[in-house]
Order: C-alpha cells, then structure tokens, then sequence
C-alpha cells in the first residue's frame, strides 16, 4: 500500500491497516524534518511532488521489494507540502516472516525513493534557501 499525501499520519493507525498474523514483527522508518543540515539550522521545509508519477514509482519499489525481499505486507507514505522541524515526512513499514529481510527491505525502499521518487525538498536554512533533488 502507498500513500502520497499532504496530511499528517498516525503510526498507530497505519500499523492497524496492514496487519498480519504470519508475520511476529514490523520494521517500521519514520523520517522526519531534522533541525540541522550540513551544520545549519534548519527553519522549515517545502516538499514539492509530481504525484502521479511518484505514485507509480513507489508502486513499482514496493512490487520490486516484495519480490526481492518475500516482503508479506508493506506501507509507504510519503508527505508533501509545508513542514516544520520535527514533523513527519516518510513512513515505511515492512512485515515478512525473515526479521533480517524486512529490516534489509526497509533499507532498499528508502533508498530506491532518495534516488528515484519524484519528490523535491526546498530547505529554508538561517543563511537561505536550497533546492535538493529527490526526497
């Protein structure tokens, strides 16, 4: 399941939606707006996302993950918009029946989204403003 959206989102509750009783554990990566960059304070971000094809994209990571993987249930979420330090940004949350191939799938579709997800950060630092491809 994937999910691109402006609105904040509840760990809580979408743990709930993908539950499976194979599975004894979740590997759950919460990404969220960092204070600092690059020894600069951080003061707010924009993400700007070309949704449709972001979509389609994190469909075909997370199809690619379960293959690779034997991932049994996945989520990612992926915010965009106005956030402020401390808020949420990515959610991925892997079940398996291999504890070692949910953490390894975690890892693989956090990095397939940095390098290939059509999301864009635009940083508002104490000394200006930078663009940074990917997400």
């Amino acid at each position: 399941m994937i999910k691109i959206k402006k609105e904040d989102f509840s760990i809580d509750e979408e743990l709930k939606k993908i539950k499976n009783d194979k599975c004894g554990a979740s590997v759950i990566f919460l990404g969220t707006v960092k204070s600092e960059m690059n020894d600069k304070k951080v003061i707010k971000l924009e993400l700007d996302a070309y949704v449709e094809m972001a979509e389609k994209k994190l469909l075909e990571i997370e199809a690619d993950a379960k293959n690779i993987y034997s991932i049994v249930e996945c989520l990612i979420i992926h915010r965009y918009g106005e956030l402020c330090v401390g808020d949420s940004i990515v959610l991925i949350i892997v079940k398996s029946i291999d504890r070692t191939k949910s953490f390894e799938a975690a890892k693989y579709i956090l990095e397939r989204i940095k390098e290939e997800v059509p999301i864009f950060k635009k940083e508002y630092a104490e000394d200006g403003i930078f663009w940074h491809g990917g997400a």
